[in-house]
Parts: structure tokens; sequence; C-alpha cells
């Protein structure tokens, strides 16, 4: 190589003859970083040492040896957070698996919610295409039922989605609690069971989607009039708490087992007589906690079933 290489230093001569000036220079800079770094660890151990020496009492050892001291706090040090790592690892293991647990458990029981209504809708049209019942609207109306069933099915688990996902779009504003009962109670087909709406002039409107909460308010009172004989009654009641609301959905029915209530807001979980797909109360739950709420039950075996919610103003 007979010319200077692009990017040797300006003024330096070449070809070089020994190590250069600048490369002289770094390694002087490389020493001297050494020797501060030394001379910094002797003033910290110089500095520790005196420190453990005040605190031994006299007649003690008078030599400490602080770089043992050291060693061993940075083996401790290590084991707690090898310890620490390992239980994080434990807990991320065990969170997994009860996820894993709880997709193969929904995708079952949406396989099963599904298999129940097609199945109607397939025997019917066999029958129908067989000539084994004739095509009159007797003979449409399950198929027609079933479909109905399979809209609701696939909207409550794309609610079920949105709200795991965190998607659930919530077009809050000032919601009239007192008027957005009365609207759903009208709505209802009672059947010999006696509405009643307790609900004070004075209650808040809190910020809600008015929609979402319709959706709630009509599951929670549809479940009272079914598990409800005639001649009882559902009673939707509303106070102010603290800045924001508590609504409450009671009947008298005939009440949740013990068993099935700590579970009642859980995905798929139906008592023996019940029709629905066991989704509208998780449903009903996930709206009021995106909505900043709460929501609980109480109930006593014959003698009727409390579902109260909260909203924040």
């Amino acid at each position: 190589m007979s010319g200077r290489p692009p990017w040797w230093p300006e003024g330096e001569a070449w070809p070089p003859r020994g190590r250069p000036p600048w490369a002289r220079r770094q390694r002087g800079w490389f020493f001297g970083r050494i020797l501060v770094f030394v001379l910094l660890l002797w003033v910290l151990s110089a500095a520790t040492m005196g420190l453990l020496g005040a605190l031994v009492v006299r007649g003690g050892p008078r030599f400490i040896p602080v770089p043992l001291i050291l060693l061993a706090a940075a083996f401790v040090f290590g084991l707690l957070q090898m310890r620490r790592a390992t239980g994080a690892y434990a807990a991320l293991r065990r969170r997994v698996e009860a996820n894993d647990q709880r997709r193969r458990s929904f995708l079952a029981d949406v396989t099963h919610e599904l298999k129940t209504p097609l199945a109607v809708i397939r025997g019917q049209a066999e029958g129908i295409a067989d000539g084994v019942y004739p095509a009159s609207p007797e003979s449409l109306k399950p198929i027609l039922e079933a479909a109905q069933t399979l809209d609701l099915l696939i909207e409550d688990l794309r609610i079920l989605a949105l709200s795991e996902s965190g998607a659930l779009a919530l077009n809050r504003e000032p919601v009239d609690l007192a008027l957005l009962v009365r609207e759903v109670l009208a709505a209802q087909a009672a059947g010999g069971v006696e509405l009643r709406a307790e609900l004070p002039a004075d209650l808040p409107h809190p910020e809600a989607d008015p929609v979402r909460l319709r959706a709630v308010l009509n599951n929670l009172i549809a479940n009272a009039l079914r598990h409800t004989p005639a001649g009882g009654s559902v009673t939707v009641s509303g106070r102010r708490q603290g800045t924001g609301v508590q609504v409450t959905v009671a009947d008298t029915g005939e009440g949740i087992s013990p068993e099935l209530l700590p579970r009642i807001f859980d995905r798929f979980v139906r008592g023996p007589a019940s029709r629905g797909s066991g989704l509208g109360l998780a449903i009903a739950k996930d709206v009021v906690e995106a909505h900043g709420g709460t929501i609980a039950a109480e109930s006593q075996p014959g003698k009727g079933t409390l579902i109260r919610f909260t909203l924040p103003s």
C-alpha cells in the first residue's frame, strides 16, 4: 500500500514509524481510567474498613477482609435475585397454564352451544326437504328460533371478545336512569309478575353508555322474570352512592343454590332450568366493570335473588 489511507489522521506521517502519537494518547487514557478505578476502589475500601472498625468493640479484630465481605454480599444478592426470578417464572408458568385451560374450556363450551341450534336447523330442514314435515309456518318456526339463538350467541361472543381485548367501545353520556329503567320495564313481558321501579327523583345521572346499560338492565330483569313465578314481584331500585349510583334488581323467585352463586358471573354457567347461553351475566359484569363499576349477587333458595351494580359519576 503506497498511498495514505483515507482514514489516517491528517498531519501524521505515512508510513508510520513506531506507535503513532494519537495511539499512544489512547493507550495512556486507558491506563489512566484503570488508575482512577483502582483509586476509587481503594478509597471505598478504606472508608468501609474505617466504618466497620469503628463498629468493632475494643479488643476485637483489627483487620476486616473487606473484599470478602463484598463478595459475600454479592453472593447473597445474587441468590435473592435468582429466587425472585424463579418465583416470577413459576407465577408466569401458572398463569399461562391457567389461561390455556380457560381457553380450552371456552372453546369446548362454544362448540357445545353452537351445536344445539345447528342441530335443530339441520334436523328441521331435512325433515321439510324429505317431506316428513310440511313447508308451513309451524315447521319453519323452530328454524327461525334456532337462527335467532345463533345470532344472539354470536353477538354475545363478539362483546366478550371486545371486552377481553380492551376494545369494548363506550359512548358515554349523562343517562337518566329513572327513565331508562321505566322504558326497559315497559318492554318486558311480565307474565303475571309485578314489576316495580323505586327510583328517587334526585338520582344522579351517571356518565354511561345508554345502549350497553340498557342491555345490562334487560338481561338482569329478564333473568329475574324467568325465575319468578306468577304472583311474585321484580323490583328495580336505585340510590345515590357517594358520587355515583347503585342499581338493584330484586325478585321473589326461586333463588340460586349456594353452590352456583359464586360462579353466576362466569361464562357458560347456568342453572338446571336455565334456557339461556350462560353468557348474559358474564357480559353484564364486563360492561359494568368497563364503566368502572362493580356488580354482585345475593340469593337464598326459595326466597329470591338480588343483584346490584354500581356506576361511578
